[in-house]
């Protein structure tokens, strides 16, 4: 069902233009260690498990601004100051409950979420992409509910393997 959207509506997939080396750094390195730390470290709200994000959106923040992708820059500005702030009113521990008493939702917000933003992996026209993100990005939401469950259950690092794996195995099928 892509690739037909993708020939009907002209849209074409981002991550096939990039040279196979940035490829293999960007897709099997770099996107599964900080999508899982955006993504999942916070599923388990701790001190250490916020600095790591923290750190995390601050470095992607530097280098989206050296790429001069401004949109990503401030998109990501916005997230940590949202971020900061509820951690400036809130205790960790009241958000660290909060999190904890809405669990359900705040685990399938960020397996949704996951999924949709690779959407914008596609180029073309925009609306379009956005009608039909939850097919572009449909395998990815279910990944994130894989993801989730492998970091709830055994961790982080487990997360961050298994979806060095999972993009492994599909860039040996596009190579």
């Amino acid at each position: 069902s892509i690739f037909f959207i993708c020939k009907l509506f002209y849209i074409e997939h981002n991550e096939l233009v990039l040279t196979p080396l940035k490829t293999i750094l960007l897709g099997v390195i770099f996107a599964p260690i900080y999508e899982e730390i955006i993504f999942r470290s916070l599923l388990r709200f701790t001190k250490n498990n916020l600095i790591l994000f923290i750190s995390t959106i601050s470095a992607l923040i530097v280098y989206f601004a050296l790429q001069s992708k401004n949109e990503l820059v401030i998109i990501l500005s916005f997230l940590l100051f949202i971020v900061l702030l509820f951690v400036q009113i809130f205790s960790i521990r009241k958000i660290e409950l909060f999190i904890s008493s809405k669990f359900k939702y705040f685990f399938y917000a960020t397996a949704i979420s996951f999924g949709l933003l690779h959407a914008f992996n596609f180029t073309g026209n925009i609306y379009l992409i956005l009608e039909f993100s939850f097919i572009l990005g449909g395998s990815q939401i279910i990944l994130g509910f894989i993801l989730g469950f492998i970091r709830m259950n055994f961790g982080l690092i487990y997360s961050i393997l298994f979806h060095i794996i999972i993009n492994t195995t599909l860039l040996i099928t596009i190579f």
